[in-house]
Parts: C-alpha cells; structure tokens; sequence
C-alpha cells in the first residue's frame, strides 16, 4: 500500500505541475485584462436576493440537471459527447427562461479575465488540501477493510485525439460549468436570500428562508439513499447533524454559512454512485461555495471546479 500511495502522489504532482503550467500563465493574462475585479476578501453583509423561488430551482434541476441530458443522451452521439452538446442547451434554456420570467431583473455580468487571478490562487490552495483528505480517507477506509469504488474515469484509457478532446471538454468544461451554474448560481442565491417584494397573485408562496438549508440537506438525504449504498446514507445524515451544529454555534453571517453548508452537503451527495468520493466534495463544495459568496457570481467557482477537475 505505501508504493501504491506514493505512486499516486507522484501522478497528482505530476497533474497538478501540468494543470499550473496553464492556468498561472492563464492568471497573469487575467490580471492584465481583468483590472482590479472584485476580491476575494470582501465581506458579504447583506442577503443575495434573486427573484426565483423553489419551485424554480426544482424545475431547474430537473429539467437542466435531467431531462436535457437524457434528451440528448437519445441521439447516436458518443457518450462522451452528450455534456458537451448539452452544455449550450442547458445554459441558453436557463438564459431565456430567466429573462422571459423576471425581464426587470438586473442579471449581474463580469468581466471572464477578473475572474481568473482569484480562481488560480483559489485553486492552487483548494486542491491539495482536497486530495490530500480524499487520500487519507481512501486510507482509512482501506485499513479498515473496505474497498473504495473505482471512479469511472480511471477507467478512461484514451483513444485518439478527437475522444480525448470530448473528455477534456466534458470533465474539464461541461460538467463544472453546469454544475456551478446550479449549485452555485440557481440553488446557492436562492437559500441565502428572499424573493424581493411581494409574489403576485397565482404565484406560489415563497419557502421560509429558516426552512431552505434544511430542504436542502434533506435533498442530499434522498439522493444518497437513491444510491443504495450504506456509507452515503450515513455520510448525508451526519452532515444533517452537522447543519444542525452550524445552526447552534454560527453567528455572524449565518444565512450564508448555512446556504454553503447546505448547498456543499447536496453537492456531495450527488456524487454518491462512487464511494467516498462524497466526503473530500463535500470540502470541495465548501471552497467552491465561499468563492461564489464572496464573488457574488459563478464564474471563479466554475474555473476553479475546472481547473481542479
């Protein structure tokens, strides 16, 4: 097991060296384009309002999430492809529906070169601390006689150069943008803050704000019993407890420590089909979550996901 481990560490430096070699060049562009953008270390003191409610995110998840997805899984395209081609749909679907619903609501744009500085130092701090906890709970796990799940994409043996440009493009690209387009951008906003003003008639009643980072939480639950494994389950419900425990303790800032908490809880738990990969996301979704906070928006969290992916 300890040359097992450490030629796994030597993969991870070796990835981490290449992926640097990228992305700080890829910073320094940013800096110069970006100007002085929005730190990281501003305090995030009033609500994130946003105009939808949960009925929305509901319908979001499941037709973006879902029903896209699967539509395009029905076509002959390669399974690599479909995050890919769906990826544009998705966005353009969320895009329209969001000016065709709210057309008075100001959607907050950014400069794409500002958030790359913020994204690689976020990176470059984020990822070792993750790996680091994924190795060392892939440890424990195997010392007590549990075999982990093998993820599908050590599964990935290559190809030729158009099927290694769809999985860059898919697990680089597709997958962390629609991810952080949800989790950050849909779900995060919407259990930090209220609806603003009063919903019109025939509009269903806005959830209570104490009660969304439980609805939440109790997602994560649900998803991970859907996977019919035992660890995930006990993983979502000790993290209900552990909302619970932020809820008592938490002061300042509580509202948005709760949607982090809550939204990086369902986060994990979506991840439940490879175990434990669940538990190191469940840190992973916290950094990425504070980054969307303090931003107010998902494009550092999606280059950092990016990046990390």
């Amino acid at each position: 097991m300890p040359g097992e481990f450490t030629t796994e560490a030597v993969q991870m430096l070796t990835a981490g060296a290449i992926v640097s070699a990228v992305a700080v060049p890829l910073g320094l562009v940013g800096r110069v384009l970006g100007g002085a953008g929005r730190p990281l270390a501003g305090t995030a003191r009033c609500p994130w309002r946003v105009p939808w409610g949960g009925f929305e995110v509901f319908a979001a998840f499941l037709l973006v999430a879902v029903t896209i997805p699967l539509a395009v899984a029905q076509s002959r395209l390669p399974a690599l492809a479909v995050g890919v081609v769906a990826l544009p749909i998705q966005l353009t679907f969320l895009a329209a529906t969001v000016r065709f619903l709210y057309p008075k609501w100001p959607v907050p744009w950014a400069n794409p070169f500002a958030a790359l500085p913020p994204a690689v130092v976020v990176w470059a701090v984020l990822t070792p601390a993750v790996l680091l906890f994924h190795a060392g709970i892939v440890q424990f796990f195997t010392a007590a006689g549990l075999k982990p799940d093998e993820h599908p994409l050590a599964k990935f043996t290559g190809g030729d150069e158009f099927t290694r440009l769809l999985f860059l493009l898919q697990a680089c690209v597709a997958a962390p943008l629609i991810e952080e387009v949800l989790f950050r951008g849909v779900l995060l906003p919407w259990v930090v803050g209220s609806r603003p003003g009063s919903p019109g008639a025939g509009s269903p009643p806005a959830t209570p704000a104490a009660l969304r980072p439980w609805l939440v939480v109790g997602c994560a639950v649900a998803v991970a019993a859907l996977s019919g494994k035992v660890g995930p389950v006990v993983f979502a419900a000790v993290l209900a407890g552990g909302l619970a425990l932020v809820w008592a303790t938490v002061r300042r800032g509580k509202r948005h420590v709760r949607a982090v908490y809550a939204t990086a809880a369902f986060f994990a738990a979506i991840h439940s089909s490879v175990w434990p990969s669940p538990v190191p996301l469940f840190l992973l979704g916290l950094g990425l979550g504070w980054c969307a906070v303090r931003t107010r928006g998902v494009l550092v969290p999606a280059v950092v996901h990016g990046l990390f992916n």
